[in-house]
């Protein structure tokens, strides 16, 4: 596997995690338990920036690659 493929299949890999934590949060939101106090800070939100980051980080290496060298 070229390191082009590589680089996108682990793109493929960031995208379904990030479709999981927004999933993660949409039930946060729902929790009643959240409903009976405002927290201002939770894991699942921490979690959801820290994978667009990583998405921005792995875009920008994606972004490099060209027609050539995926052959």
């Amino acid at each position: 596997m070229t390191q082009s493929m590589k680089q996108l299949e682990l793109l493929k890999h960031e995208l379904i995690m990030i479709q999981e934590n927004i999933e993660r949060i949409e039930q946060f939101k729902l929790n009643k338990d959240n409903k009976k106090y405002k927290p201002y800070h939770s894991n699942v939100v921490g979690e959801f920036k820290h994978r667009i980051v990583s998405i921005k980080q792995r875009l920008t290496l994606v972004s490099k690659i060209t027609t050539t060298d995926l052959f």
